[in-house]
Protein backbone atom coordinates (compact mmCIF):
# COMPACT_ATOMS: atom_id res chain seq x y z
CA UNK A 1 0.00 0.00 0.00
CA UNK A 2 2.84 1.95 0.52
CA UNK A 3 4.44 1.61 -2.72
CA UNK A 4 1.06 2.63 -4.27
CA UNK A 5 0.57 6.09 -2.19
CA UNK A 6 4.37 6.98 -3.22
CA UNK A 7 3.47 6.40 -6.76
CA UNK A 8 0.46 8.68 -7.15
CA UNK A 9 2.41 11.33 -5.31
CA UNK A 10 5.45 11.05 -7.38
CA UNK A 11 2.74 11.09 -10.06
CA UNK A 12 1.17 14.17 -9.45
CA UNK A 13 5.00 15.81 -8.55
CA UNK A 14 5.69 14.39 -12.19
CA UNK A 15 2.53 15.86 -14.23
CA UNK A 16 2.70 19.47 -11.86
CA UNK A 17 4.53 21.55 -14.97
CA UNK A 18 0.64 21.43 -16.39
CA UNK A 19 -0.50 23.95 -13.33
CA UNK A 20 2.19 26.64 -14.55
CA UNK A 21 -0.07 29.70 -15.43
CA UNK A 22 -0.63 30.52 -19.01
CA UNK A 23 -3.30 32.87 -20.51
CA UNK A 24 -5.63 30.83 -22.96
CA UNK A 25 -8.74 32.28 -24.92
CA UNK A 26 -11.42 34.01 -22.61
CA UNK A 27 -14.35 31.75 -24.37
CA UNK A 28 -15.84 29.21 -21.80
CA UNK A 29 -15.52 25.48 -22.76
CA UNK A 30 -18.26 22.72 -21.49
CA UNK A 31 -17.85 19.16 -22.68
CA UNK A 32 -18.73 15.74 -21.55
CA UNK A 33 -16.41 12.97 -21.29
CA UNK A 34 -17.00 9.14 -21.18
CA UNK A 35 -14.29 6.34 -21.02
CA UNK A 36 -13.21 3.04 -19.59
CA UNK A 37 -9.82 1.24 -18.70
CA UNK A 38 -8.50 -0.63 -15.86
CA UNK A 39 -7.60 0.14 -12.34
CA UNK A 40 -5.78 -1.61 -9.16
CA UNK A 41 -7.40 -1.07 -5.77
CA UNK A 42 -5.78 -1.71 -2.39
CA UNK A 43 -8.30 -4.41 -1.22
CA UNK A 44 -6.87 -6.74 -4.51
CA UNK A 45 -7.33 -7.70 -7.86
CA UNK A 46 -8.21 -5.66 -10.68
CA UNK A 47 -10.62 -3.67 -11.66
CA UNK A 48 -12.81 -2.87 -14.99
CA UNK A 49 -13.49 0.86 -14.79
CA UNK A 50 -15.97 2.97 -16.31
CA UNK A 51 -15.72 6.89 -16.26
CA UNK A 52 -18.29 9.91 -17.31
CA UNK A 53 -17.08 13.17 -16.51
CA UNK A 54 -18.59 16.90 -17.30
CA UNK A 55 -16.01 19.78 -17.47
CA UNK A 56 -16.61 23.58 -17.33
CA UNK A 57 -12.92 24.89 -18.31
CA UNK A 58 -11.92 29.12 -19.00
CA UNK A 59 -8.46 30.16 -19.49
CA UNK A 60 -6.25 28.27 -16.91
CA UNK A 61 -9.33 26.93 -15.20
CA UNK A 62 -10.58 23.58 -14.89
CA UNK A 63 -13.95 22.32 -13.15
CA UNK A 64 -15.57 18.80 -13.72
CA UNK A 65 -17.99 16.72 -11.76
CA UNK A 66 -16.95 13.26 -11.97
CA UNK A 67 -18.25 9.55 -11.90
CA UNK A 68 -16.09 6.45 -11.93
CA UNK A 69 -17.00 2.69 -10.98
CA UNK A 70 -14.59 0.03 -10.42
CA UNK A 71 -15.88 -3.34 -11.67
CA UNK A 72 -13.35 -6.40 -9.48
CA UNK A 73 -12.65 -8.78 -12.48
CA UNK A 74 -9.85 -10.87 -10.70
CA UNK A 75 -11.75 -12.43 -7.27
CA UNK A 76 -15.23 -10.92 -7.30
CA UNK A 77 -14.82 -9.25 -4.09
CA UNK A 78 -15.83 -5.41 -4.07
CA UNK A 79 -17.18 -3.00 -6.29
CA UNK A 80 -16.30 0.73 -6.44
CA UNK A 81 -17.80 3.80 -7.17
CA UNK A 82 -16.71 7.16 -6.66
CA UNK A 83 -18.34 10.54 -7.32
CA UNK A 84 -16.91 14.00 -6.47
CA UNK A 85 -15.98 17.50 -7.98
CA UNK A 86 -12.69 17.90 -9.41
CA UNK A 87 -11.00 21.54 -9.66
CA UNK A 88 -7.20 21.75 -11.29
CA UNK A 89 -5.54 23.70 -13.86
CA UNK A 90 -4.64 23.16 -18.23
CA UNK A 91 -2.30 23.81 -20.16
CA UNK A 92 -2.81 24.32 -23.93
CA UNK A 93 -0.20 22.54 -26.19
CA UNK A 94 0.45 22.20 -30.19
CA UNK A 95 -1.18 18.63 -29.97
CA UNK A 96 -3.89 19.53 -27.27
CA UNK A 97 -4.60 20.04 -23.43
CA UNK A 98 -2.62 18.56 -20.08
CA UNK A 99 -4.66 19.26 -16.71
CA UNK A 100 -4.15 18.49 -13.55
CA UNK A 101 -6.47 18.48 -10.68
CA UNK A 102 -7.44 17.07 -7.13
CA UNK A 103 -10.61 17.45 -5.00
CA UNK A 104 -12.91 15.17 -3.04
CA UNK A 105 -15.27 12.86 -3.31
CA UNK A 106 -17.32 10.02 -2.05
CA UNK A 107 -16.74 6.85 -1.84
CA UNK A 108 -18.50 4.03 -1.61
CA UNK A 109 -17.80 0.36 -1.56
CA UNK A 110 -20.55 -2.72 -2.25
CA UNK A 111 -19.02 -5.39 0.20
CA UNK A 112 -16.99 -3.33 3.17
CA UNK A 113 -13.40 -4.69 2.79
CA UNK A 114 -13.25 -4.86 6.37
CA UNK A 115 -16.42 -5.79 8.69
CA UNK A 116 -15.76 -3.05 11.36
CA UNK A 117 -15.74 -0.55 8.60
CA UNK A 118 -18.15 1.65 7.05
CA UNK A 119 -19.24 0.97 3.42
CA UNK A 120 -18.50 4.85 2.13
CA UNK A 121 -15.94 7.28 3.35
CA UNK A 122 -14.69 10.32 1.66
CA UNK A 123 -11.46 10.19 -0.46
CA UNK A 124 -8.57 12.76 -2.19
CA UNK A 125 -8.94 11.96 -5.83
CA UNK A 126 -5.27 13.10 -7.97
CA UNK A 127 -6.10 13.36 -11.46
CA UNK A 128 -3.83 14.00 -14.37
CA UNK A 129 -5.15 13.98 -18.26
CA UNK A 130 -3.49 14.51 -21.41
CA UNK A 131 -5.92 14.87 -24.78
CA UNK A 132 -6.25 15.80 -28.41
CA UNK A 133 -8.98 17.43 -29.64
CA UNK A 134 -10.85 18.90 -32.89
CA UNK A 135 -13.98 21.70 -32.18
CA UNK A 136 -15.93 19.47 -30.94
CA UNK A 137 -14.71 15.87 -30.64
CA UNK A 138 -11.15 15.03 -28.69
CA UNK A 139 -9.95 11.38 -27.13
CA UNK A 140 -7.18 11.23 -24.47
CA UNK A 141 -5.99 9.33 -21.23
CA UNK A 142 -7.09 10.04 -17.90
CA UNK A 143 -4.87 8.84 -15.02
CA UNK A 144 -6.04 8.96 -11.39
CA UNK A 145 -5.90 8.08 -8.19
CA UNK A 146 -8.09 7.99 -4.90
CA UNK A 147 -6.71 8.10 -1.32
CA UNK A 148 -9.13 7.39 0.98
CA UNK A 149 -8.80 5.28 4.48
CA UNK A 150 -10.71 2.19 3.43
CA UNK A 151 -9.26 1.44 -0.19
CA UNK A 152 -7.31 3.81 -2.09
CA UNK A 153 -6.84 3.00 -5.94
CA UNK A 154 -5.11 4.36 -9.17
CA UNK A 155 -5.78 3.50 -12.64
CA UNK A 156 -6.22 4.63 -15.93
CA UNK A 157 -9.11 5.48 -18.28
CA UNK A 158 -9.09 5.71 -22.76
CA UNK A 159 -11.95 8.35 -22.89
CA UNK A 160 -13.89 10.40 -25.74
CA UNK A 161 -14.93 13.84 -25.53
CA UNK A 162 -17.82 15.62 -26.91
CA UNK A 163 -18.44 19.38 -26.08
CA UNK A 164 -17.39 22.77 -27.39
CA UNK A 165 -13.66 21.96 -26.75
CA UNK A 166 -12.04 25.07 -28.31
Amino acid sequence: MIHRMMLIIVFAFLTASTAAAQELSGRARVWGAVGAGGSVPTSGGDAITNMAQIVYQKNTLHAAMRILLLHDIDRNTNEIGEIGPLYGRTREHSWGRSVIATGFSWVGFYRCPDDDKSCSTLGLPLVAEAAIRTRFIGSGIHAFGNINGTASYAGAVLFVQLGRLR
